[in-house]
């Protein structure tokens, strides 16, 4: 364990061997620093290996020191494992507060029992020892199980995502020269699709989405007016303009034509209907009618 020289180097902690501070090897080496073990850890360690001798720490926690002079810097955080397999992590921290030193440790079973609380910690070096000892171990059967099958369902998603994106690419692209086809050339594909699908009038399907879409771009770009039917019987308008809306109120007498033949005509519908090139009727007071076409 923590034998990997190509990428890393090893700092032994207060000369034990199963307590070490990992370095990248490309980080410049830095002989006048010297790094220990937090004091106040010592008496978690100690305990703790003798309790648990087949355990080992490593700390990759980041030091910065001045590399001209001598110095000497204690490591605050550790991963704790059992051979190969991380049992869970310890920490040592200063609460912002009261300046209260706090000895934290989260693992998988920790994190699941926890409701509210990010962290579990204590004061007492004691009561993290046993709390540790209790909850780090290595997992059980059931655990390792949970764990392959949450490994396999994230590997095999992502390579049905990186598959089925170009599938799904492919079929867009593909759908959208057959739509096309289909639609210049109904009368030779519709004797392929079933008596359902045959049934469709697809041409005339197709010119009704475009007449609304083309509503739709008319709405975005303000190329028509808003109706409002008043209680008092006279009609108000209104269209976007850049500085807010430009408004208008009319009689029966002076309504322009162009509106008069569109409400006519919007009035026949449901409420949210549409007819193609008039307008729309979003409700009984309310209509929406394009501007004329040249």
């Amino acid at each position: 364990m923590f034998t990997d020289t190509m990428k890393n180097r090893y700092t032994y902690l207060n000369s034990m061997k199963n307590i070490v501070w990992e370095e990248a090897l490309e980080r410049p080496e830095r002989p006048t620093l010297t790094v220990v073990l937090h004091p106040d850890l010592e008496p978690i360690f100690d305990k703790l290996m003798r309790d648990r001798p087949t355990w080992r720490f490593k700390s990759s926690e980041l030091i910065y020191s001045n590399t001209t002079t001598p110095s000497t810097v204690a490591v605050t955080k550790f991963k704790i494992y059992d051979g190969d397999e991380e049992l869970g992590q310890l920490w040592r921290e200063t609460h912002w507060r009261d300046q209260e030193v706090r000895y934290c440790f989260n693992n998988f079973r920790l994190h699941k029992e926890r409701h509210r609380n990010s962290q579990s910690y204590t004061t007492k070096p004691d009561v993290a020892v046993k709390r540790i000892v209790k909850a780090f171990h290595m997992k059980t059967p059931s655990e390792r199980a949970a764990d392959a099958q949450e490994a396999v369902r994230t590997v095999v998603n992502n390579v049905v995502q990186e598959v089925s994106w170009p599938v799904r690419k492919a079929k867009a692209l593909i759908e959208q020269e057959l739509f096309v086809y289909a639609a210049n050339h109904w009368d030779e594909v519709k004797h392929m699709l079933s008596d359902k699908g045959s049934a469709i009038d697809l041409p005339n399907l197709v010119q009704a989405h475009n007449e609304m879409m083309l509503m739709q771009e008319a709405v975005s770009q303000g190329n028509g007016v808003n109706v409002q039917l008043e209680p008092n019987g006279t009609y108000s308008t209104s269209r976007p303009v850049n500085t807010g809306f430009e408004t208008h109120s009319y009689t029966d007498a002076t309504l322009p034509d162009h509106l008069r033949g569109a409400l006519g005509l919007l009035k026949l519908v449901e409420d949210k209907g549409a007819i193609d090139g008039v307008g729309a009727r979003i409700h009984a007071n309310l209509y929406y009618v394009m501007d004329k076409k040249e």
